[in-house]
């Protein structure tokens, strides 16, 4: 890259990188901030050049497009062509009793399909992903290279070193790799990535009575984990190759699964122009549902603005 490097470090979780800025947010709960670029993204609702933006979203591991749909509904209502993906073998089927995981490969494939059939109809190609659909997201990257414009990275999960995972998790290779895990489950629990009490309180009431809640499966077998892993794998060793311009990254600093040190290696890997990173205060992993998702939203839908207005 050309210019003089500048780094910046973000409050907590001791980043220093080169060419990023880094914003530490705490919104009060029930609030979020409004700036020029809020104005902004009001300004040019239903803009030709908004309807010529397309977003991909990927939701997390076997879960559902509900995880993003505060999203889907700002983005639509602002006149972009939303896609929430529904991937074979990796998202949740209700209609099948035993969840069943196909390879990784296979879920690049089918956002590669998505990404070709959306740019011949429009400009620029946006991913958005949260947990898992943010491994996707760059994944996808890796594989299309230019078709892609740009990304916005929830709660990135590179790494599993939030304060919630327990330290027998060194042993999960001997569950993925071995016939041991025949007998293993990921089984959510509290706080199901959530902080706030009342939206942990209606989580555990939806699991009570159904397999999956609005923050993801109530359980998840070792074949989507195993596949999930083996994609981690390939996206950590080929970050360089990602070369869309822009990535906005935003993570919670209280995040209980992925800490912020996964920033970390989204900085020292990633070599897009512009790499943006927002870590916010008051929400655990499922920022989408949790106490910032207005913030959340507002922060997703600037990014897209200044994509389809050209002022990136």
């Amino acid at each position: 890259m050309g210019g003089a490097s500048r780094a910046f470090s973000c409050s907590g979780c001791s980043l220093s990188c080169s060419y990023i800025f880094v914003k530490v947010a705490g919104t009060p709960r029930g609030q979020h901030p409004m700036s020029v670029r809020d104005s902004f993204a009001e300004l040019h609702l239903c803009h030709p050049a908004t309807r010529r933006t397309a977003v991909v979203l990927l939701h997390g591991l076997c879960s559902t497009p509900d995880e993003l749909r505060p999203v889907e509904s700002s983005l639509r209502g602002r006149g972009y062509t939303v896609r929430p993906l529904v991937i074979e073998g990796y998202s949740f089927d209700v209609q099948a009793k035993v969840q069943r995981a196909a390879p990784w490969v296979e879920w690049i494939d089918l956002i590669e399909c998505e990404v070709d059939a959306l740019r011949t109809t429009h400009d620029r190609v946006l991913l958005v992903g949260i947990s898992a659909g943010a491994s996707l997201a760059l994944g996808a990257a890796i594989r299309c290279g230019d078709r892609i414009d740009g990304m916005v990275l929830m709660s990135t999960t590179l790494r599993f070193d939030g304060w919630s995972i327990p330290r027998r998790h060194f042993l999960l290779p001997l569950a993925l790799y071995t016939p041991l895990g025949r007998f293993w489950r990921y089984r959510e629990r509290a706080p199901y990535g959530v902080k706030n009490e009342r939206v942990r309180a209606w989580i555990e009431r939806e699991l009570r009575t159904r397999r999956i809640s609005s923050a993801g499966s109530s359980v998840i077998g070792i074949d989507h984990l195993r596949e999930h892993a083996r994609l981690i794998r390939h996206v950590r060793g080929q970050l360089d190759s990602v070369t869309c311009r822009q990535v906005l990254a935003l993570h919670a600093r209280d995040d209980e699964i992925a800490s912020v040190a996964n920033l970390d290696i989204l900085a020292r890997g990633l070599r897009c122009s512009t790499l943006r990173f927002v870590v916010l205060g008051n929400s655990f992993h499922m920022i989408t549902i949790d106490n910032d998702r207005q913030q959340v939203v507002q922060e997703t839908v600037n990014f897209a603005a200044s994509f389809a207005h050209g002022t990136v």
